[in-house]
């Protein structure tokens, strides 16, 4: 059997994105539909976007006057986009369109600025492979263009793979590096199953169908209404997810064609995909070490490069993605970097030759909005599986603003400098109460024997003191976004309260004063 006609049968028993329960009534959007789960997300995007507070405040809210249109005006505009793609226009498009028009028209001009570092690239491969231009929109409704989005089922990256079908189409996932959040090589991978899928049903609407729920489901649908191949008919066999996943990516089609008609403009990154560039590592190397010599902040060149999971890239091979003014800066420091990321990432066993210990410790942290669990795992170093263990949580399902309890190793004095701190009340001893952590009996011994650290999301230790108080250095940590976390507090306050000189470096476990509000 032909590879091509293997690769169709086995992709047909593994959706690109999982089906969440949602309400048959095509109508109206409810509570916990994906798309707008998904448009969400964005909420927790701060890097490239570099909003103001200011802007944080006023970009989140729904707009307070919405431009309406009326229906033939609105007719009248998607019958010019000129495109192979049948994009009709009805009730069930019209409540996306009211999505992203109106109920989160903030959200969309995020998504427009984020366009304009990705849609050249989609452009391009669109292309290579002879597919309409509009499915790079497919990518909005998948992600709303947030290269590290994970969903509630596991699907990752701008495009939203599954594990195994993004190894099916050559991904490689592992411990280091996640391909599926690999721009170019996703949307290869991506342009791939859209042309297959074509080739079998000549009808581009299917093709967006199949991506949600698979060409099984597709094809059982077409069974059971007769043999049609029109999206419209077969809808009320499909998953109640994909029968509103058609619309929003033909909502989503026409919003991004004429945002100008609601007055929506971009939100304008910081970089642009002519303002990034590309170079070859050669040596294991450390982001948080690019972040300091090249003097870029960690969540923007951890963005910037979404492919490696653990902040690091494994080695020669692997390609690093910089602002383009600073590729000439990181050549010219390259040396420096490989010998500052070798000692960085030496093997675990070094880090305990200086007297000092790692213990196991009880954090609470707090779930962002339009995070799923996935999400919340990979930013705590954990699984969702541990996740749901610690916290007795029954379902995958996590509430805003909900407190979570994280195990984690920190970094620990000796005991006689602990009992020191405790008799100068530097540290306020409080025993971990193991029954409050559903755990396995290894972990509760470690931890019932060690001091609990009164952590928030952002790894604070607060100790008695009028002056300061103490932040907990973690791995990809700056100053300058250790003093983003803290109202007005400056990389020049951090640098004065703790006596740095200009070439002090952070290292992770380390303890620095934090001037107190």
């Amino acid at each position: 059997m032909p590879i091509k006609k293997i690769l169709v049968l086995v992709a047909g028993f593994l959706p690109l994105v999982g089906i969440s329960q949602v309400s048959s009534d095509d109508m109206a959007i409810k509570p916990g539909d994906p798309v707008v789960s998904t448009l969400d997300s964005l909420l927790s995007i701060r890097n490239v976007l570099r909003l103001s507070e200011a802007d944080m405040i006023s970009k989140d809210a729904v707009a307070p006057n919405a431009v309406v249109l009326s229906n033939d005006f609105i007719q009248s505009r998607i019958s010019k986009i000129s495109t192979p793609v049948p994009l009709t226009y009805n009730n069930q498009v019209k409540r996306y369109i009211e999505l992203y028009a109106s109920q989160r028209v903030q959200l969309t001009s995020r998504v427009l600025g984020l366009s304009r570092l990705y849609f050249p690239v989609f452009e391009q491969m669109l292309d290579k492979y002879n597919i309409p231009v509009e499915f790079k929109y497919l990518s909005i409704v998948e992600s709303a263009l947030n290269p590290i989005a994970v969903s509630s089922a596991g699907a990752t990256g701008i495009w939203q793979f599954m594990y195994n079908t993004g190894k099916l189409y050559g991904l490689n996932i592992n411990s280091y590096i996640d391909e599926r959040r690999d721009v170019m090589k996703a949307t290869d991978a991506a342009c791939r199953y859209f042309k297959e899928m074509y080739d079998i049903y000549g009808d581009w609407l299917l093709v967006v169908a199949s991506y949600n729920c698979g060409p099984g489901n597709v094809n059982r649908a077409i069974a059971r209404a007769g043999g049609s191949k029109n999206f419209w008919e077969i809808s009320r066999f499909l998953p109640a997810e994909t029968r509103g996943y058609v619309p929003a990516f033909i909502a989503a089609t026409y919003v991004m064609n004429y945002a100008n008609d609601y007055q929506i403009y971009p939100t304008a990154p910081a970089y642009t995909f002519y303002d990034v560039d590309s170079v070859g590592v050669k040596e294991k190397v450390s982001l948080r070490q690019l972040s300091q010599t090249l003097d870029i902040p960690y969540d923007v060149i951890s963005f910037l490069n979404p492919i490696y999971k653990r902040g690091i890239i494994p080695g020669e091979g692997y390609k690093l993605n910089l602002p383009s003014d600073k590729i000439s800066q990181y050549i010219a420091n390259e040396a420096t970097i490989y010998a500052l990321s070798g000692k960085e990432l030496a093997p675990f066993s070094v880090a305990l030759a200086d007297d000092a210990n790692y213990v196991q410790v009880k954090r609470h942290v707090k779930v962002r909005k339009g995070e799923s669990i996935y999400a919340f795992a990979q930013r705590n170093n954990c699984t969702a599986s541990q996740i749901k263990k610690w916290n007795r949580l029954k379902s995958n399902h996590l509430v805003a603003g909900r407190s979570l309890v994280v195990m984690a190793m920190v970094k620990q004095t000796p005991a006689k400098a602990v009992n020191d701190n405790i008799a100068e009340n530097k540290i306020v001893p409080d025993v971990k109460d193991s029954s409050t952590v559903c755990a396995d009996s290894t972990e509760e011994t470690i931890a019932t024997s060690s001091v609990e650290q009164k952590q928030s999301d952002v790894h604070t230790e607060v100790k008695q003191h009028p002056d300061f108080i103490y932040h907990l250095v973690q791995p990809g940590d700056t100053l300058w976004n250790i003093a983003k976390r803290y109202d007005g507090v400056t990389v020049e306050s951090l640098k004065e309260v703790n006596n740095f000189s200009s070439k002090y470096t952070l290292k992770v476990g380390a303890k620095i004063k934090v001037p107190a509000s």
